[in-house]
């Protein structure tokens, strides 16, 4: 299976059952909740994965860490995605989520992922511009990758544009393989 399509299923299935309970708001605060413990402990995931934990020590750590905290819906959930084995899939199933919600107000999601840090002012500038591309409010996410040497990377819904110096010279070095290789079979037929 897909690994793009688990956390999507997964985040779907969360998000049409806080519809059909009415609780879209409680889940969404608990979403944040478990966001926020997740991105404080990142540990945790990989203590999740471990296949030496059984699951009810797995259910049991959960209703210790945020007892009080969740809906019984989301730890139902938890309780889920731990039976069917999908620990590590967390961040972005909370993530889909997320986007799932943000969707349903009308609201987009792009990501921009830069070389450097940017400043607050060039974000709201990207901002401006996709509110109108789109005519709809805009979450800006940004990342830092500095392996893109320059340029940037943008992100939303499914479509990707990548204008980053990385992508363009590994095109340019393709291209001109290709182009070596070329003259060198036609030499070769001569």
């Amino acid at each position: 299976m897909n690994h793009g399509k688990i956390p999507l299923r997964y985040a779907k299935a969360l998000f049409l059952k806080g519809i059909e309970k009415n609780m879209l708001q409680e889940l969404s605060e608990d979403i944040k909740i478990l966001s926020s413990f997740f991105e404080n402990s990142p540990s945790v995931i990989s203590w999740l994965g471990s296949p030496v934990i059984d699951i009810q020590e797995k259910n049991d750590f959960f209703r210790q860490e945020l007892n009080g905290q969740l809906t019984d819906i989301s730890f139902k959930f938890i309780d889920l995605i731990i039976k069917n084995k999908r620990e590590k899939y967390f961040p972005a199933i909370l993530k889909k989520f997320i986007e799932f919600q943000e969707n349903d107000a009308g609201i987009k999601i792009i990501i921009l992922t830069t070389a450097i840090e940017i400043d607050e002012a060039f974000e709201q500038k990207i901002s401006r511009i996709f509110e109108k591309k789109y005519n709809s409010k805009i979450h800006l996410f940004t990342r830092v990758n500095p392996s893109i040497l320059a340029g940037f990377i943008i992100q939303t819904d499914d479509q990707l544009y990548d204008a980053s110096l990385a992508t363009e010279l590994k095109r340019l070095k393709k291209e001109l393989t290709g182009q070596v290789l070329e003259k060198s079979a036609t030499k070769k037929g001569s």
